[in-house]
């Protein structure tokens, strides 16, 4: 018993005198750390009585510096630019001096000419609250000589009782281009103070000719080119016919013509150019009208082929747009699409006074724009 005492004593001397000879044990660096905040901790303790009053507040500076030191910096998002001015008529330029030599364009699409003229009947007869004004009265009232209109949704068969609803002054000339493909569906007319030189329907291409979505009219100075240009649908089913067919056919058309006058192109070209353009960019790019592919599309076809888009490069800044879906009050709310233009051919842009819409127009989903060029 006695050995096993001191065998046990022994080992304890030992294993004492081992503790303290040996090095102690490297901390960890979160125990480093901690044990040094501890330390400082006291030492800070014990200088607070004797240090003056300023030495607080350095100390805290000094906290402070050390703390924003060693968090880590934060991502600041970057802002976006603030969308541009909300375009209004307060922005048009002064009208041309009296006797001024011009010619003024309007242009709309009238999402169903019938449907539009009965919702004009209706503000006549008293049974609509709204202002619906006919084509042909607004062209007056805005004291235009050619009148463009797309989606007009008639047969041929259709448009002689049309046309007396229309009430179309004496000596204005009328020329209709009606799908063949599908009844009620697409469709474009010119209505003009003078008759044109010549008139004619499509681009002389079969595949794109049947829907009537293309009439030109020659007049002395310029070719006008009213065009409904297909929808790539739901689904982008089009898609693919509307920028690698359509697009690429309508553009040569175009230069065919230029070969031997500027063009005037103007109608629902079913493109939203930029982000300017769309209400919600971000949510719409596989939307139709704001694919990728369509904008590209249309810079390669149209702008790239020297026409100018006249709204855009009077106004470059400014939100303007000329559709508006008939849900969630969007147009209340200016929610709209900037889809329908005027281009015109480079040589001819020197020559315009002014593009403007009106928006305050009603009777469809989209609103009349105008063009007015010197002569």
């Amino acid at each position: 018993m006695l050995t096993s005492w001191l065998r046990a004593a022994g080992t304890r001397t030992l294993l004492g005198h081992l503790v303290r000879r040996s090095h102690p044990l490297p901390m960890a660096p979160k125990r480093k750390a901690a044990a040094a905040l501890s330390e400082a901790a006291v030492v800070n303790e014990d200088s607070k009585a004797a240090a003056p009053q300023h030495g607080k507040a350095k100390a805290t500076a000094a906290a402070a510096a050390a703390k924003s030191k060693a968090a880590p910096a934060k991502r600041v998002a970057k802002a976006k630019p603030p969308p541009g001015p909300a375009w209004d008529a307060s922005m048009r330029p002064q009208p041309l001096a009296a006797g001024t030599p011009a010619c003024r364009i309007l242009s709309w699409n009238v999402a169903g000419l019938r449907a539009l003229l009965k919702k004009s009947k209706e503000t006549d007869e008293g049974t609509r609250d709204e202002l619906i004004l006919t084509p042909v009265a607004l062209a007056q009232k805005e004291q235009a000589d050619v009148l463009c209109l797309q989606e007009i949704k008639l047969q041929q068969d259709h448009c002689a009782d049309v046309l007396k609803d229309l009430d179309v002054p004496e000596g204005w000339h009328v020329s209709w281009n009606c799908s063949r493909d599908k009844k009620g569906y697409s469709g474009t007319a010119i209505i003009s103070r003078q008759a044109p030189l010549s008139v004619s329907c499509g681009i002389g291409a079969e595949e794109h000719d049947g829907e009537g979505r293309v009439l030109t009219a020659e007049f002395p100075t310029f070719w006008l080119v009213n065009c409904y240009v297909p929808n790539s649908g739901a689904g982008l089913k089009r898609l693919e016919y509307r920028v690698n067919s359509w697009d690429k056919d309508f553009s040569a058309y175009l230069k065919r013509l230029e070969g031997s006058k500027p063009v005037v192109l103007t109608g629902d070209l079913n493109v939203a150019p930029a982000e300017i353009d769309i209400h919600s960019p971000k949510t719409n790019l596989k939307s139709a009208g704001f694919t990728p592919e369509e904008r590209a599309s249309f810079a390669d076809n149209l702008i790239g082929q020297g026409f100018v888009d006249c709204f855009r490069t009077q106004y470059p800044e400014a939100v303007g747009y000329t559709y508006w879906g008939y849900r969630f009050n969007a147009r209340a709310n200016n929610k709209g699409w900037r889809l329908d233009h005027f281009l015109v051919s480079q040589q001819l842009h020197p020559s315009v006074h002014e593009c403007y819409h009106l928006p305050a127009v009603l009777g469809s989903d989209h609103c009349p724009l105008g063009l007015v060029v010197k002569l």
